[in-house]
């Protein structure tokens, strides 16, 4: 049995979701998410209201045009801000309230197009003015710049040193925007994390390595993607609240099963095929050790090793 062919096939002719979503409402065309309610456009959000055009927001309301926000309210084109109020155009911005074109701005509030600050206000372009100044100045540059970031903030942004991590509440880390996360190595964009490597946008796991939008206490997993409260699996994508799988897709409330597709609720299946308790384990150790001969086991790109036979065959043909 050629386990990958098969795989390709039951890919192929598995129905499967077009939009996942769970417990939210009135929020169209936006996949991957859940508690949320009337949003639109927004892709891995938890907990948004009213939110529409971004990616991977969290427990935020009134945002547009946003990617990696959490906790913030009446955002607009903020990128990896935390906690942040009625701010426009800002990066790397933490606990924040009406700011505009600011980068690594922490504390501050009612400032234009500044770099690094700490708990000021007041300012433009790192300069302090009076209140009345500084409104009447805010005033003429949203006139001239609406949109585009003004160049004395650009020159600021370029000459100005940058933190190397942006983060907090960490211990042994290496990576950049980590959160509250200890011993972890080459991680990106996470929170909560413990004794994990090569990481893209997990929140709440422990121990897993080469895996991407990852969370909600999942655990020991191997390269899998987009696994919500997922233990002890590997090579999967697009599995929420399974356990002990390996080349599944698209799997939900289901346990123990190997190079399954489109499956809720199933247990003791091999390519959708249910078997006994018994029977599963002893044919899963088959194959398995098929796989290890021809040393395609572990590897995660089904598509591409279907191609390379397929291509492999054809030249053999031809020549």
């Amino acid at each position: 049995m050629d386990f990958f062919a098969e795989l390709q096939r039951l890919r192929e002719i598995s129905p499967v979701p077009g939009i996942m979503t769970t417990r939210s409402e009135n929020c169209d065309y936006s996949p991957y998410h859940a508690n949320g309610r009337n949003c639109y456009r927004i892709v891995g959000h938890n907990l948004c209201e009213d939110c529409f055009y971004g990616l991977w927001l969290g427990d935020s309301r009134d945002c547009a045009d946003s990617d990696f926000t959490e906790k913030s309210e009446l955002c607009y084109e903020c990128v990896d801000c935390r906690e942040v109020y009625s701010c426009n155009f800002c990066q790397d911005c933490i606990n924040c309230s009406d700011c505009e074109h600011c980068y690594d701005c922490k504390g501050v509030q009612n400032c234009y197009g500044c770099v690094n600050l700490r708990n000021k206000q007041f300012h433009i372009f790192n300069k302090p003015y009076s209140k009345e100044e500084y409104f009447s100045k805010v005033k003429a540059f949203r006139r001239s710049y609406p949109h585009n970031p003004p160049p004395e903030f650009i020159k600021l942004k370029n000459e100005l040193p940058h933190n190397y991590l942006q983060g907090f509440q960490n211990e042994n880390v290496v990576g950049d925007h980590v959160f509250h996360s200890k011993n972890v190595f080459y991680c990106f964009d996470v929170n909560e994390l413990e004794d994990s490597m090569y990481i893209f946008n997990g929140y709440k796991v422990k121990d897993v390595v080469d895996c991407n939008y990852t969370g909600q206490g999942s655990e020991m997993n191997y390269m899998c993607h987009s696994a919500v409260t997922l233990f002890n699996s590997n090579f999967c994508s697009i599995c929420w609240y399974c356990q002990n799988l390996e080349y599944c897709e698209y799997m939900f409330n289901s346990h123990d099963c190997f190079g399954c597709v489109g499956r809720n609720h199933a247990e003791y299946e091999i390519l959708n095929k249910k078997y006994s308790k018994e029977e599963y384990f002893k044919e899963l150790a088959r194959i398995k050790a098929e796989l290890k001969r021809n040393g395609s086991y572990g590897k995660w790109d089904h598509t591409q090793i279907t191609l390379n036979k397929r291509l492999t065959d054809i030249l053999s043909i031809e020549s």
